[in-house]
């Protein structure tokens, strides 16, 4: 089993330097996408860009003004991952609950990197924010502990107490357990990112023979002939409607969403959600102008 610091340095060597020089340390994609301040109006300069031009000072002043915005610099940051049975599945080269600590440990530590704090609720309690590598590694240290997750809903009801002032949360799970009121309240007052942490044999089962089946949850078992088509079609309709489901009540809570696979490598994934973050702070920004 890989010790924490381990864990982190491969995760600082493959992932986070990577990231580096393909962003230019510049990751507000990702923290600041929907932290939008006025914070003053002040004359164009080479580079600003057209969509900022604010027009009625412009009209007052006879000369070009634009609109800059501050983005909340001391930001903290929560993570909550979900420890509950269904995450311990996985097909790939790691389960799902393995990618989400990754995840996690990823954003915290850019986000340390960047000078913010950093707190967890994590399956085997919780982390209050602070600063510093040294909770990098004692989020990867308590992260790797073997501990049984409360349900989804008591996480989120949880966070929403102990997270006070306005943050950006990270809702590492699979969204299996009911989560719509509870992770509604949450979205009011934060920045909620849900990731939603999957499976490919969640979504369709491979044609390998007869699969034995257990149900972490509930514990039931059962045996399925995945050569039979039917089969194969019937679990990929119910999975999907499933999927469905939990999408549209992630959109519907007001949560931004990320949709992570086992299969996925963190970079592109990363680095497809920071771009996506950045083209909605754009519109934002435009929006508001």
């Amino acid at each position: 089993m890989e010790t924490p610091e381990a864990l982190l340095r491969r995760l600082e060597l493959k992932v986070v330097r990577p990231l580096d020089g393909l962003l230019f340390g510049d990751y507000r994609g990702v923290f600041y996408g929907r932290s939008l301040e006025l914070a003053e109006i002040s004359p164009f300069s080479p580079g600003d860009e057209a969509e900022r031009i604010d027009w009625p000072a412009t009209a007052r002043t006879g000369e070009l003004h634009v609109r800059r915005f501050r983005e909340e610099r001391e930001l903290t940051l929560w993570l909550l991952l979900d420890g509950s049975p269904s995450m311990r599945f996985g097909s790939q080269r790691r389960d799902k609950y393995a990618l989400a600590l990754e995840l996690a440990l990823v954003f915290a530590r850019i986000a340390l990197r960047h000078g913010n704090r950093v707190g967890a609720l994590l399956p085997g309690g919780l982390l209050p924010p602070r600063g510093g590598r040294a909770q990098a590694l004692l989020l990867a240290q308590e992260g790797l502990k073997p501990a049984k997750g409360a349900p989804l809903g008591e996480l989120l009801d949880r966070l929403g107490r102990v997270a006070r002032r306005r943050g950006l949360v990270f809702l590492l799970s699979d969204f299996l357990d009911p989560f719509y009121t509870p992770l509604a309240r949450l979205a009011a007052r934060h920045d909620v990112v849900a990731v939603m942490v999957e499976d490919p044999w969640e979504r369709a089962l491979p044609e390998v023979g007869v699969l034995s089946f257990f149900d972490p949850e509930t514990g039931a078992e059962a045996e399925v002939n995945t050569l039979d088509p039917r089969v194969r079609e019937a679990y990929r309709l119910r999975a999907e409607a499933s999927r469905r489901t939990r999408l549209r009540e992630i959109q519907k809570a007001g949560a931004d969403l990320l949709l992570a696979s086992t299969e996925m490598d963190l970079v592109p994934l990363i680095l497809g959600f920071v771009e996506r973050r950045r083209r909605w702070s754009s519109r934002a920004r435009k929006a508001s102008s």
